[in-house]
C-alpha cells in the first residue's frame, strides 16, 4: 500500500512541474521577438522612414522611438496612438514607418519594440525587447551650393570646387556630355573639389550637384534638385591641319588656316624667325573660325618663319589654352625671272634664307599642268623641256619656283600661288 501511495505521490509532483512548465513556456512563448534588419528607406529635410523584417506572430504591433540621442534619454518621439485613459490603442502594424517634423541635415536615432495589444476594452500590451537602433538621417535643406564652379581642365578631365554646405557631410555628382542624354553619377564623401576623369576630347560637360547627409550605415539623404553647372570644356586637343600661304610674292598679307576645335572660343597664334629665339608676332582670333588673314611688315622679307597655334576655352572667366599645334614653316615665293636661251629657258631667282633646296615647276597654262622639272640648291637652272617635250619657240610657257625647308622628316614648301610666265624664243 505505501508503494502504491508513493507512486502516486511522484505522479501528482510530476504533473504539478509538467503544468507549471507548461505554463511557464506558454507565457514565454507569448512574449514577441526582436525586430531586426532595420534600415532607413527614404528621406526628405524634415522626414525619416524606415522599415525591418516582420517579427513572427499574430497581432504583432510595433512600437517605434526616435531620439537625437543614442541612449534614448533625452526627448523621444514615437508612433503610439493612446485614448484618455492613457491607453495605447494603435501603432504600426506593418513593418515600416516615417516620422516628419525634423530639422533638415541632422542625425537621429531609431530602435523598434515589438509587442501585443489585446485591445478595447482592456488594452493590455505584451512587449517585447527593443532591437539594436540605428543611425538616420534627413536631408539637407533644398538650396544652391555656393561657388559651384570648374577651377581646371585637361584634354580628358574637368576639375570642380564649391564650397561647404550646412547640414551636408558627402555629395552627389552627376554630369553629361553636351548633346548626350545618358548621365553618370558618382556619389562623393565629405569634399570640396574633385577632378572627373577619362572625358572625350574636345566636349563640353554639364554637371549636377546635391549636398548629402550620410548615416554610419551608408544610407544617403540628396537634397532637391541639386545645383548646375552648364557648358563646362575640356582643354582643347592640339590644334591639327595648320597651313600658311603669303597672298603674292610681294605682299606682307598672311592666310592661315587650321582645323576647329569645337569647344574653342578663339585661337592663339605666334610667328617666329626660322631659328630665332623670341615671337616676331603674336595674335589671338576672337572667336571659333578656321582661318585667319595676318598682315604685318615684320612678315616682309625673303626668309623661312615658323607658326604655331592654340586653342583657348573659357573656365571660370579665364583663358585656359590647349597644346600648341606643331611647327609650321613657311616663306613667300621667290619671283621668277626668265630669259631664252640657245639651250633652253634660263630660270633665276633669290635666295630664300632658311631654304634647304629649291623646286622648279613648268607648265603650258596658267592655272594647271604644273609638272616638275627638278630640285636644286642653286638659285638658277636651264629648263629645256616640259614634261617630255623640248620647248618650243614661239609657245608660252609658265614657270614657279617654291622653296623648300626640310625639318626632320617634314619637308615644307614657301607659297605657291603666282605663276611667272615667257614666251620661249624671246
Amino acid at each position: 500500500m505505501k508503494k502504491i501511495w508513493k507512486s502516486m505521490e511522484v505522479c501528482t509532483i510530476l504533473l504539478l512541474c509538467a503544468l507549471v512548465l507548461g505554463i511557464g513556456m506558454k507565457a514565454e512563448a507569448a512574449v514577441p521577438g526582436v525586430a531586426k534588419a532595420l534600415k532607413q528607406i527614404d528621406a526628405g529635410p524634415n522626414s525619416v522612414e524606415i522599415s525591418w523584417d516582420a517579427v513572427i506572430g499574430n497581432n504583432i504591433q510595433y512600437k517605434v522611438e526616435l531620439c537625437e540621442d543614442s541612449t534614448f534619454t533625452g526627448d523621444v518621439m514615437d508612433n503610439l496612438e493612446y485614448n484618455n485613459k492613457e491607453q495605447i490603442i494603435d501603432a504600426a502594424r506593418n513593418p515600416d514607418e516615417s516620422f516628419s517634423g525634423l530639422s533638415p541635415g541632422k542625425k537621429y536615432y531609431v530602435r523598434v519594440t515589438a509587442f501585443r495589444n489585446t485591445g478595447y476594452p482592456d488594452y493590455i500590451c505584451t512587449w517585447g525587447y527593443p532591437s539594436d537602433d540605428i543611425e538616420v538621417v534627413t536631408a539637407p535643406m533644398n538650396s544652391d551650393i555656393v561657388d559651384f564652379k570648374q577651377t581646371k581642365a585637361t584634354e580628358t578631365s574637368i576639375t570642380l570646387s564649391w564650397k561647404k554646405y550646412s547640414g551636408a557631410n558627402a555629395y552627389q555628382l552627376s554630369y553629361v556630355k553636351k548633346g548626350a542624354s545618358k548621365k553618370k553619377t558618382i556619389p562623393l564623401k565629405n569634399v570640396k573639389s574633385y577632378t572627373v576623369n577619362n572625358l572625350s576630347k574636345n566636349a563640353e560637360y554639364e554637371f549636377w550637384l546635391w549636398p548629402v547627409r550620410e548615416s554610419s550605415s551608408g544610407f544617403r539623404a540628396l537634397s532637391g534638385s541639386g545645383s548646375e553647372l552648364y557648358w563646362c570644356p575640356v582643354l582643347p586637343s592640339k590644334v591639327t591641319g595648320v597651313a600658311c600661304t603669303f597672298e603674292d610674292p610681294s605682299s606682307n598679307l598672311l592666310n592661315v588656316k587650321w582645323n576647329l576645335r569645337p569647344t574653342a572660343v578663339s585661337y592663339q597664334y605666334q610667328i617666329y624667325v626660322e631659328g630665332g629665339k623670341k615671337a616676331l608676332l603674336t595674335g589671338k582670333t576672337t572667336k571659333n573660325v578656321s582661318k585667319a588673314r595676318i598682315s604685318n611688315n615684320k612678315l616682309k622679307g625673303l626668309r623661312f618663319l615658323k607658326l604655331r597655334m592654340r586653342a583657348c576655352v573659357k573656365v571660370d572667366e579665364s583663358s585656359k589654352y590647349g597644346a600648341w599645334s606643331e611647327w609650321v614653316y613657311f616663306s613667300r615665293q621667290p619671283k621668277v625671272k626668265l630669259a631664252s636661251t640657245k639651250s633652253g629657258m634660263k630660270v633665276s631667282w633669290d635666295k630664300v634664307s632658311g631654304a634647304s633646296s629649291y623646286s622648279v615647276y613648268i607648265s603650258k597654262n596658267r592655272s594647271s599642268g604644273y609638272k616638275k622639272v627638278q630640285s636644286t640648291t642653286k638659285t638658277s637652272t636651264i629648263v629645256n623641256k616640259c614634261g617630255k617635250s623640248a620647248l618650243k619657240s614661239g609657245k608660252t610657257y609658265y614657270f614657279i619656283v617654291a622653296a623648300n625647308k626640310k625639318m626632320g622628316k617634314k619637308n615644307f614648301q614657301s607659297t605657291r600661288n603666282f605663276c611667272f610666265w615667257r614666251i620661249y624664243g624671246k
